[in-house]
């Protein structure tokens, strides 16, 4: 390998990009550049395409001269910094390596509660809950279902392909609810009907969740997939200041075990009561039909970044 030329690394996560950048050893560029190409290429567009200026986030001749030799010519070994551009993590060593990673990347690969919301038709929501369930991979399941039929989580679940062993489905079963015989499913996941109120259906939650851990001696990060749907109810139903402990004890859950959870609204985004709420997860994927379909767009709370819109079926 020529060692004045940039060496790229990337992984695979979930479809987004993971890019790695290393400056050669002597006659290297500029460790700002590389962050700028970096971070570009990962984003998918070019560096004057970037929403954010390295400048403004930090000084990049300060950024070289952490880094640079010591006066007496010895290299630094060790030492790293890292902050945020454009929806993603640079982190930049002593030893010149260029790391970034989309925030989006890191919450599927490490885990986070996100918010979906959106008015739009039922199937569409269905076709993103289904995503974030995850297609592939060895993943364990559980929907939660506030006044939704157990069919919907039946569908869910086979449709991302779910054994029953793998798929747990949480029914509460409030006072006033009617019942619905469910859709039929060849696979028999494994139902728990969940009476009281919403502190013991946040409970139940957390019970399952860890009991699925403890059973699998150990989750692998990003492999428990973990669906609410809905807080329509949550939110229309019970004392506001019920709504947020119970929120905070389901994403402790998840969070504790490395898991995804999905929380559905159905509401538009820029609602009081989503506009509520919404800073309290990891992110908000908002829904819409476009005039090529359905369509997705993620703000992300820690990188303060928001994405363009995109297809559903992207990422």
């Amino acid at each position: 390998m020529n060692r004045d030329e940039d060496t790229v690394d990337r992984t695979a996560a979930d479809g987004v990009r993971k890019v790695r950048k290393r400056r050669s050893d002597e006659g290297g560029r500029m460790l700002g550049t590389l962050v700028v190409e970096a971070v570009a290429e990962s984003a998918g567009v070019t560096p004057p395409e970037l929403d954010t200026s390295l400048y403004d986030v930090i000084d990049p001749d300060a950024l070289d001269a952490l880094f640079a030799s010591r006066r007496n010519g010895v290299e630094r070994t060790d030492g790293q910094v890292t902050f945020s551009i454009h929806g993603h993590y640079a982190t930049v060593s002593a030893d010149g390596v260029v790391e970034v990673e989309s925030e989006l990347a890191r919450i599927k690969r490490t885990g986070g509660n996100l918010l979906l919301t959106g008015q739009v038709p039922d199937e569409v929501l269905e076709d993103a809950t289904v995503r974030l369930l995850g297609r592939a991979g060895d993943h364990e399941r559980v929907v939660a279902l506030h006044d939704r039929n157990v069919g919907t989580a039946y569908d869910r679940l086979d449709r991302a392909g779910a054994s029953a062993a793998g798929g747990y489905v949480l029914d509460y079963q409030a006072e006033a609810r009617s019942t619905t015989a469910a859709t039929a499913s060849g696979t028999d996941y494994r139902v728990t009907d969940v009476g009281g109120d919403l502190a013991d259906f946040g409970a139940a939650i957390e019970e399952t969740l860890r009991r699925i851990d403890f059973e699998r001696r150990g989750l692998a990060p990003g492999e428990l997939r973990f669906c609410f749907d809905s807080l329509r109810p949550v939110v229309d139903d019970d004392d506001d200041r019920d709504v947020e402990p119970f929120l905070s004890d389901c994403f402790d859950a998840v969070e504790d075990l490395s898991g995804l959870g999905c929380y559905v609204l159905p509401m538009a985004r820029r609602s009081e009561v989503v506009a509520d709420i919404e800073p309290l997860f990891d992110a908000t994927v908002e829904l819409r039909v476009g005039e090529a379909g359905p369509e997705q767009r993620w703000y992300l709370q820690d990188t303060e970044f928001t994405t363009d819109w995109f297809a559903l079926d992207e990422r």
